[in-house]
């Protein structure tokens, strides 16, 4: 039987990879051409179009950042194949990879370096729960997420804000589960994510007292590079 790293690593895998980035690439380019015909026909002016198409630039480029370091950390664990497919298509940096330290903690290891020395199967339960983890929530969206985006901006408009409160609440509820499991690994993994924490703060601090909202593009890759590097010291530390 091949090895993770094989399988991590393996040629067909990245072939299957950039098959589908591709597919989705080719996707964005059929909704662009689509869209852009359409606002034309309905009589909107070329300039604004090309402003908007600036923007809409600038606001991919500019949060991509954080993606892009989450993508340097998430493949030196699971190959650098899949954790590109995983946070290009339909993944995210906040999800990727605690999904696969779950996994590699119900097979038994304690940490997901140790996995990695295991064989295929392994990477293949890796794969399959960071994948079949998040499907749920996009066939949810598929039947109910009209119906439910409509029932949240009604209640926040009709109830003095109850919408953002109840999605406060979700994100209130996410973070009491897995907290805990980042938690009970140790002194450097409690203070690096309270570093985290700290850098976020001060950064929506300095957005509110300044007004420069751009720098909230910025929040998420500050935290992760200032956390990562947090570490270092922390290891030190403890």
């Amino acid at each position: 039987m091949k090895s993770y790293a094989e399988i991590a690593a393996s040629p067909v895998l990245m072939v299957l990879v950039l098959a589908g980035l591709a597919f989705v690439a080719g996707l964005c380019v059929v909704f662009y051409r689509k869209t852009s015909k359409r606002a034309l026909e309905l009589g909107i002016p070329k300039e604004t179009l090309d402003a908007v198409k600036k923007n809409t630039i600038t606001l991919t480029i500019v949060p991509s950042i954080s993606i892009v370091i989450g993508l340097f950390t998430l493949s030196t664990v699971i190959g650098t194949a899949w954790a590109w497919f995983r946070l290009s298509v339909v993944g995210a940096v906040t999800y990727e990879l605690i999904a696969a330290q779950m996994a590699t903690a119900a097979l038994g290891f304690e940490e997901m370096t140790t996995a990695m020395g295991s064989d295929a199967s392994t990477f293949a339960a890796i794969m399959l729960v960071m994948s079949i983890g998040i499907i749920f929530g996009n066939v949810f969206n598929l039947f109910a997420g009209k119906a439910l985006v409509t029932t949240i901006k009604n209640a926040g408009t009709k109830q003095g804000g109850f919408g953002p409160i109840m999605n406060g609440c979700f994100m209130l509820a996410l973070m009491g589960v897995m907290l805990p499991f980042q938690a009970i690994k140790g002194g450097v993994y409690i203070a690096v994510m309270l570093t985290s924490l700290a850098v976020a703060y001060l950064m929506n601090l300095l957005i509110k007292k300044t007004g420069a909202t751009w720098l909230g593009n910025f929040t998420m890759a500050f935290t992760l590079i200032i956390g990562m590097a947090s570490s270092l010291f922390w290891l030190k530390v403890f």
